[in-house]
């Protein structure tokens, strides 16, 4: 471009640039603060009103087992550890990422995801895994996503494996503790859920497998209004689909689905021992199977920090299909109390660890090994 003659406007500053981004950045800060004050506020006026405590009574807490208190704990380590191992499988077919990096980012991925409001804590992954130029966040986010959909087929298809094994009691609860909330929702929630994610995990292969015919549509319909734009989405669903990769090479898909089964029968195996350990030996594992997969549909709702209120009343409501009245408010709420302190604790002590052994390997960037996309 010739030059004008013409004095160059002045060039604006960082600290210009940045300062609408950061009052941005700070105003959602504010609102996600407040937002979560009045999502833990609310959660804790239900528990207090019906009767539903957050701390058990004294007498039901002396009579807790520490020995199988301290199995539930090592149970629920052992769900949590081969939860991350699993996504190995997720994402070797887009590169060449170390275990240690897909262990520890999965241990710092979780708190975000427990401690941050409203799950967007969910966006942590894709932006800590990324490396530009080889693994894209949009294929990563792609993996969680698959990894959300096929957890919910799963935790549907315990839960109602688990009622068709235990059937609930007769006559069910319309009620729990003091909440006008019938238990029949139950049984009704799993059919819908499991319809639900079967439906979306046909919709997610479908995607994948017709990833081409998807590109080709995004130009054309979003190119009617702009082709810089339609490039643009259209570039974001191929980076998309290839997070799905693994869905069709049975060397990542079979040993995936392999430790997720494992990991969540542990878990399943975790509750009844805990449930022995307060007081509520008649927990079997198939009714413990139905209590994990009430809390699983629990924690796929928008939640407040550290899953408040969503654990409590999921778990309630699970003890509710099997147990008295008068239990569940009483022992039930120590099982309730111990499950909710031990899951925060572990989530926070493995991305403890996970955290500085991440930080220490970004500053040696050849410790995380190379990434070959495409590798098999």
């Amino acid at each position: 471009m010739e030059p004008t003659g013409e004095p160059s406007p002045p060039t604006p500053t960082d600290s210009e640039t940045n300062r609408e981004p950061r009052g941005s950045t700070r105003r959602r800060n504010v609102r996600a603060a407040i937002g979560s004050v009045v999502l833990v506020g609310a959660f804790a006026w239900v528990l207090s009103s019906g009767g539903l405590p957050f701390v058990p009574p004294a007498a039901a807490r002396e009579k807790v087992s520490t020995a199988g208190v301290a199995a539930f704990v090592a149970l629920m380590f052992f769900n949590l550890l081969t939860r991350f191992a699993r996504c190995h499988f997720l994402y070797a077919p887009l590169g060449r990422v170390p275990f240690r990096r897909t262990m520890t980012i999965n241990a710092i991925g979780m708190a975000a995801i427990t401690y941050l409001p409203l799950r967007i804590g969910e966006f942590a992954r894709p932006a800590m895994l990324r490396d530009r130029g080889s693994l894209s966040a949009w294929a990563v986010a792609g993996t969680v996503g698959a990894e959300r959909i096929l957890d919910g087929v799963v935790f549907s298809g315990i839960l109602l494996v688990g009622l068709a094994l235990a059937a609930p009691q007769v006559p069910l609860p319309d009620h729990v503790g003091a909440l006008p909330v019938p238990v029949w929702i139950v049984p009704r929630s799993a059919t819908i859920a499991s319809l639900v994610f079967v439906i979306a995990f046909i919709v997610m292969a479908g995607f994948y497998w017709f990833r081409a015919l998807a590109r080709r549509l995004t130009e054309r319909v979003v190119g009617l209004v702009s082709r810089k734009l339609a490039r643009s989405l259209a570039d974001i669903v191929e980076r998309l689909s290839d997070g799905l990769r693994f869905l069709t090479n049975w060397r990542y898909s079979l040993p995936y689905i392999a430790i997720t089964l494992i990991s969540v029968l542990s878990l399943v195996w975790g509750i009844e021992v805990l449930a022995d350990a307060v007081g509520l030996p008649e927990l079997s594992f198939s009714q413990s199977m139905v209590v994990l997969g009430v809390l699983a549909l629990g924690f796929t709702a928008p939640n407040a920090p550290g899953f408040f209120g969503v654990v409590q009343l999921a778990l309630y409501m699970g003890l509710a299909t099997y147990i008295a009245p008068d239990k569940v408010a009483h022992e039930g709420s120590v099982l309730v109390f111990i499950y909710y302190l031990s899951y925060l604790a572990t989530v926070t002590l493995v991305a403890a660890v996970a955290l500085p052994i991440e930080l220490l390997a970004r500053t040696n960037p050849a410790a995380n090994g190379p990434h070959d996309v495409g590798a098999a």
